[in-house]
């Protein structure tokens, strides 16, 4: 009877023994096992994220509109010039569907299309139309440079500059840029990355 209790105490000793080894190394194996693949950003990352100060802006129907109030939401930003044409239009359709394509997300993001007051493409509101969900403002002269020195840190002399898409966080930081001619699929998947590992916004 003694022996036969030895034996079942001795085999429980030997299990939990067993199990606290497993306890420490099953993470160990894993981590030697698992080799998870780097995300690389499709999109220029802004290191250290860059604080965007509040300016004074206004809508397309004169409507006083602070950039402040864009805080809440990731933004995707897209700065036009004179003109509207092709390129502009493709990026205005794009900001729109890179939004919308994050599905039960979408209500986290909202799309802003920024142009200079005084260069304000004719038919601007026929593109707004066209593209509802996309938020139109427009900045005086001073205040759009302004802007441009803090989205490119004073480098406005490329016309690029103002075809570049930014994204913002939802508490007024530069996170990224993508040049004019960005590949909505890596915008997107960026984006989806941004979102996922985000608590704000």
């Amino acid at each position: 009877m003694v022996e036969r209790v030895t034996k079942a105490s001795n085999k429980r000793s030997r299990t939990q023994v067993w199990l606290i080894a497993l306890v420490f190394v099953l993470p160990i194996a894993a981590a030697l096992l698992w080799r998870p693949t780097g995300y690389v950003n499709y999109g220029e990352l802004v290191e250290p994220a860059k604080f965007i100060k509040d300016e004074r802006l206004a809508k397309l129907d004169g409507t006083a509109f602070r950039f402040s109030q864009l805080h809440s939401k990731w933004t995707l930003l897209y700065i036009g010039g004179k003109e509207c044409a092709d390129a502009c239009q493709r990026n205005l359709y794009k900001i729109q569907q890179v939004r919308l394509a994050q599905t039960k997300n979408a209500k986290r993001v909202q799309s802003v299309y920024l142009i200079p007051a005084a260069d304000r493409p004719q038919g601007a509101r026929i593109l707004v139309d066209q593209y509802p969900s996309v938020i139109a403002v427009t900045a005086e002269e001073g205040v759009f440079k302004r802007l441009l020195d803090q989205f490119e840190a004073g480098d406005r002399a490329s016309a690029a500059i103002r075809n570049r898409i930014y994204v913002i966080d939802p508490l007024g930081n530069l996170m990224m840029r993508y040049p004019p001619d960005a590949d909505p699929s890596g915008m997107r998947k960026d984006l989806n990355r941004l979102l996922k590992v985000s608590q704000v916004g």
